[in-house]
């Protein structure tokens, strides 16, 4: 790891853009990978699943998800579970979401 283990910056210019609005920064910190979402009005979050649990915090905003076969609109403070190896989808609905989420890996 570079620099000090311990401690991990976001920087805005260092995020991907991985689908229309929906812009992903990565940072793995020992076993763990964290991640900072920012989500474009209507933006849409296709199908998919990982190999990991992945628990995510919405910060900012609201939208829809859909984890397995179960759908919920969530907003800021709100917290959620995506088992490994589960589908789930998800769109932003009015403002723009910030969300934050992590995982172990392996």
């Amino acid at each position: 790891m570079e620099g000090n283990s311990f401690f991990r910056s976001f920087r805005p210019e260092e995020a991907e853009e991985v689908e229309k609005g929906v812009r992903v920064q990565s940072q793995f910190l020992g076993s763990h990978q964290v991640r900072r979402m920012v989500f474009d009005p209507g933006a849409l979050i296709p199908n998919h699943r990982h190999p990991e649990d992945v628990v995510t915090l919405i910060l900012e905003g609201k939208m829809e998800m859909t984890v397995g076969d179960e759908t919920r609109s969530i907003s800021a403070g709100e917290i959620f579970l995506v088992p490994a190896n589960t589908d789930h989808k998800g769109r932003v609905l009015d403002d723009r979401v910030v969300a934050v989420s992590w995982s172990a890996m392996g």
